[in-house]
């Protein structure tokens, strides 16, 4: 679309087929349409203190002087690639190997358009791999990809490596994402982090990172180190939180991998390759996008800082994975999560993503496990996304819409401001170990249930348009009760919905898997 210069603002929203109408028309019109209430009453805020409005016109927001460049170069902004892949994104599954029925539930996946199989968190990795080579040992020896969820310790990445040996998979070629993220099992509880103790992260960060570049010259094209956003998403916090967690999680690898005095001594260009993003997909799919592209923005910032020169477009591209959010799950009405799940999909498609996983929409309902309808509905829902709506197929699709390209960059200055305050507080171990980041995160998730309350931010089939027969049958009724299930180590996972339900399950998606 032509740029239109400020001078000629008036006109900027007139067709040839049509009437001229102006922006001031329509501003205009809006008004009355109001009867009485200010224009201003159309903007909304988003929990980051981002403003949105309801109309962007060139003069206002245009790209003339965007710096976002193009699609496969600096700073990413636009997409990792030039060219879009021919299938889009890789559909990710998640199996629990303890269960019984999780090899014919992974045959299944893998023989209906499921790419790759990631091994839910939560298994005893005692060093000899029994139940993971039962779990998905015929799958690694077909050559599906194998990932573990993040958080993982360096014996379940020594225990995958061994089913792959087993099966004699050659690691040269072995794409797997290793999950290794200290931080991610601390802010979750996870038995082999502490939280509290910020000499005993840094140390765990240190031999990840030491375990990382072995590695890396055995298998060259796994990706042995993850730094998860999702967990504080699903604890409370904001987009901008959230991005600046992942950002100092990424800083704190570098360091540990090129700066420590016993790592492995890397450059910042190959330390960056050994590293993978987590990030969590919620309803709003414009805001999904916007954060798929600010999170690209700001890591080639960082790398740039590192002497990663990405002007020529050789900076290495992020490796970045999707999940959608728990936080946006609800018990009540729970056949409405099929709609967040899809919306979630399409965001981070469109963000250019490189993985996708999506919870199955009766992940939290009461008293069971997800159904197999709802892992068969989760791969669905990307399945049908990728191969007949063909979203993965349109490069950059964001680029040049004025709300996206302002959306993203508000964004990226609010991550960054965050991302400068964690560092200033010693980094990531330092902040989650002080409890600092444990308080903004709450104070955060405060405010999002005030707005949820104020009937600023609905909840579909929860707070609004409920379903009488719905929350009886999924077991939960509309209370204004404390979340049920609510972890008591760690940073927890705290639901949007749950403060309006009884006899919820949150705990049924701590190991995030079922067959």
């Amino acid at each position: 679309m032509a740029e239109t210069s400020p001078s000629q603002h008036d006109t900027a929203l007139s067709d040839p087929g049509f009437a001229d109408v102006s922006e001031s028309d329509w501003e205009a019109a809006a008004e009355g349409a109001l009867r009485g209430e200010p224009l201003s009453s159309l903007h909304s805020t988003l929990l980051d203190g981002i403003e949105t409005a309801p109309l962007y016109t060139a003069h206002r927001h245009g790209t003339e002087a965007d710096p976002s460049g193009l699609p496969g170069s600096a700073p990413f902004t636009r997409g990792a690639a030039a060219a879009s892949g021919a299938l889009g994104w890789e559909v990710r599954q998640i199996h629990d190997v303890r269960l019984a029925g999780t090899p014919d539930a992974v045959a299944v996946d893998t023989t209906s358009g499921v790419d790759a199989v990631t091994v839910a968190r939560g298994w005893d990795a005692d060093g000899d791999a029994v139940a993971l080579a039962a779990g998905i040992g015929d799958a690694a020896g077909a050559g599906v990809p194998i990932h573990l969820q993040s958080g993982a310790s360096p014996v379940h990445a020594a225990a995958l490596l061994d089913v792959f040996d087993r099966h004699g998979v050659e690691l040269a070629g072995l794409r797997s994402w290793l999950g290794l993220d200290p931080i991610a099992a601390a802010a979750s509880g996870w038995h082999w982090a502490n939280p509290g103790d910020c000499a005993t992260l840094d140390s765990s960060m240190c031999s990840a990172a030491r375990g990382a570049a072995e590695i890396a010259q055995r298998s060259p094209g796994a990706v042995p180190l993850e730094a998860d956003g999702s967990v504080f998403t699903d604890a409370g916090a904001s987009d901008a939180t959230e991005l600046a967690a992942m950002l100092a999680t990424g800083v704190a690898w570098l360091r540990a991998l090129c700066d420590d005095a016993d790592g492995p001594g890397l450059n910042a260009d190959a330390a960056a390759r050994l590293l993978g993003f987590t990030l969590s997909a919620g309803p709003d799919a414009f805001l999904v996008t916007a954060k798929c592209r600010a999170l690209r923005m700001c890591w080639t910032q960082v790398l740039g800082t590192c002497g990663v020169d990405g002007a020529s477009g050789e900076a290495p591209p992020m490796w970045l994975h999707a999940v959608t959010a728990t936080a946006m799950l609800s018990a009540v009405d729970p056949w409405v999560n099929m709609l967040r799940a899809t919306t979630a999909t399409f965001g981070a498609a469109n963000g250019g993503v490189d993985a996708i996983t999506v919870r199955p929409f009766d992940a939290v309902s009461a008293g069971q496990a997800s159904s197999s309808l709802g892992w068969r509905v989760a791969a669905n829902t990307q399945l049908i996304l990728r191969h007949e709506s063909r979203i993965g197929s349109v490069i950059d699709p964001a680029g040049g819409s004025w709300y996206l390209e302002d959306l993203t960059r508000k964004l990226a200055h609010a991550a960054w401001d965050r991302f400068g305050e964690i560092e200033a507080a010693g980094g990531i171990c330092a902040a989650m170990a002080s409890g600092d980041l444990e308080a903004s995160i709450a104070a955060e998730r405060a405010l999002r249930d005030e707005q949820i309350a104020a009937g600023q931010h609905v909840l579909v089939g929860v707070t609004d348009f409920v379903d009488s027969q719905a929350a009886q049958d999924s077991g939960a009724s509309v209370s204004a009760g404390e979340p049920a299930g609510t972890p008591t180590v760690g940073l927890g996972v705290h639901r949007w919905a749950a403060p309006y339900e009884t006899g919820t399950n949150d705990e049924a998606v701590t190991g995030d898997a079922g067959s």
